[in-house]
């Protein structure tokens, strides 16, 4: 968003605000803010026929759904999605722009949250939320009530969990990467929560890894084949590599980490207790629907349809107690997901869609061999990190050689290789409109001045990063990313709401909080149709 067009939201914030808030009705007691890596309206729809009444159906009939709501970034992983759902804002100003960033003063990659003035409780990562560089709703609703409502995130990563607690949050526990244990960051001032404390003893966790995958139900009753079938069950998988690491990896992305997220957030529900008294609390939790050995977002084998199904039973046990312990009447429960790749590479040339793989390490050397025959021996590019190329800028400077002649000369190197869709510098990309949902728009707000490199690039459609090896590298290349969009509870009336851009939904949250949006939101609040009276409880039956 360009720099007169900000002023002007954050002018009809300041007047709307207060306009709607005296008309609203009560704050909600409790927010439940998820979000489930991997989510696509689509997929819900496929197997609509085989949910239960009380998890997805209750939320797509009962509340007000945005089946498209846009990312009007460029996918660079999850965290840079998460931090622009909690801020309303890109990183462009938020500063995330990836999971991983190129840190131009060591010349290496560090974790987007990495802070060595903090240690870990439960894990080697040091992190912290300084590198989050806007506040979050989380953080405008801990300011509202002086700290007085209760803010907790549970998740299944470090980064994208933190970030769903916020700066000020109490507390934020995700699984820890190469030990079977809960963690979380002495950031926090509460440090681990004594019932994740309690989690660990009991050994939620390690039980989790230990226990076997099969199909929930007959695997005759599927809609997708098996992706590696088993002549007994219709897939059977176990966790027993001989690496603990490799054993996490995979428990992280099945069924059964959707159960620990879902029993961590009842139990921190109740010994919190969350939703009690007349402050707003809040609970962000990250679900996945994502399947090992799989990294795009394709719903084509049972064991992502059996994923769906298990997580729709979790949220449905998930809904019940909420409006036990609390009251949907009095809670508000927002649903959406993350950004990604929709198919596979085989996918694609199985049905002889044009695809290929481009593998940045070659591609930098071929490009610092055409700088060395312009401007002489030395080591133009330091790095490409997540389609970012960084030039060495101070033999730049000390060659007296214009920035911007050699970033251009890289640019239009990188538009002649094959699969190259985009190459922008940074001072095209500085000067590009940020309001639309075009490729250029996407590339601005996902830029930020002190993380992004001199040249960025894009893929053709298809086509996707890999290493010298052919491996797939974890970076999407969607050309348009949407998820579904919830809002259900606290008098929400069911309806159906035109695509938004994801940076609507921090603000709509603290519309309803009746507190003031982040700090660099950008987005503007969903007036969503509600009741002024309490609806009745909900029909459990299935």
């Amino acid at each position: 968003m360009t720099k007169l067009f900000l002023p002007f939201v954050i002018l009809l914030q300041l007047i709307a605000f207060p306009l709607t808030a005296a008309n609203q009705p009560d704050k909600p007691r409790l927010v439940v803010f998820i979000v489930i890596d991997g989510l696509q309206s689509e997929h819900v729809m496929t197997i609509w026929n085989d949910l239960n009444k009380g998890g997805f159906k209750r939320l797509y009939t009962q509340g007000a759904v945005c089946n498209h709501a846009y990312y009007p970034i460029l996918s660079t992983g999850m965290a840079a999605d998460y931090a622009s759902l909690v801020t309303g804002s890109t990183p462009f100003y938020h500063g995330i722009v990836g999971n991983t960033f190129y840190n131009k003063a060591t010349n290496d990659t560090q974790p987007c949250l990495e802070d060595n003035n903090y240690n870990g409780i439960g894990t080697s990562d040091a992190l912290s939320l300084q590198p989050l560089l806007a506040s979050t709703c989380t953080d405008e609703l801990k300011m509202n009530t002086g700290g007085k409502s209760k803010v907790f995130a549970i998740g299944i990563h470090s980064a994208e969990t933190m970030m769903l607690a916020g700066h000020a949050g109490d507390g934020a526990v995700w699984i820890n990467n190469t030990t079977p244990n809960l963690a979380t960051s002495n950031y926090f001032v509460a440090g681990l929560p004594h019932w994740a404390d309690q989690a660990n003893m009991d050994h939620w966790v390690e039980d989790g890894i230990k226990t076997e995958w099969q199909p929930l139900y007959n695997i005759s009753t599927y809609f997708f084949p098996a992706k590696h079938p088993n002549s007994t069950h219709g897939f059977d998988y176990t966790n027993n590599s001989s690496s603990m690491t490799e054993n996490i990896a995979n428990y992280k992305e099945s069924p059964f980490v959707n159960t620990l997220v879902t029993n961590l957030a009842l139990k921190a529900m109740t010994e919190e207790h969350l939703g009690q008294d007349d402050y707003p609390d809040f609970l962000g939790l990250e679900y996945t629907v994502q399947v090992a050995g799989d990294p795009s977002h394709e719903l084509a084998s049972a064991e992502k349809e059996d994923m769906y199904l298990r997580l729709d039973n979790n949220l449905a046990d998930l809904i019940n107690q909420i409006d036990s312990y609390v009251g949907v009447n009095h809670t508000v429960i927002i649903l959406t997901g993350t950004q990604g790749e929709p198919h596979q590479q085989q996918t694609l040339q199985n049905y002889n869609i044009p695809s290929g793989q481009f593998v940045p390490v070659r591609s930098m050397a071929l490009l610092n061999l055409y700088l060395m025959a312009i401007y002489g021996q030395h080591q133009w590019v330091l790095g490409c990190h997540d389609k970012n190329i960084y030039l060495d800028h101070a033999a730049i400077e000390q060659k007296r050689i214009s920035l911007n002649e050699i970033e251009q000369r890289c640019a239009n190197f990188m538009l002649d290789l094959q699969g190259i869709q985009t190459a922008l510098t940074a001072t095209q990309i500085m000067a590009a409109n940020s309001n639309g949902n075009d490729e250029a728009s996407r590339m601005k707000n996902s830029f930020n001045k002190h993380r992004s490199g001199d040249v960025v690039f894009t893929l053709m459609p298809g086509w996707v990063e890999a290493d010298n090896q052919g491996h797939i590298l974890p970076i999407d290349n969607d050309k348009s990313s949407y998820t579904p969009l919830l809002f259900f509870g606290d008098g929400i009336l069911p309806q159906t709401i035109n695509s938004q851009s994801i940076t609507d939904l921090a603000p709509t949250l603290s519309w309803l909080l009746q507190t003031q949006a982040p700090n660099a939101n950008i987005g503007l609040p969903i007036m969503l149709k509600r009741k002024d009276e309490p609806s009745e409880s909900w029909n459990h039956s299935k």
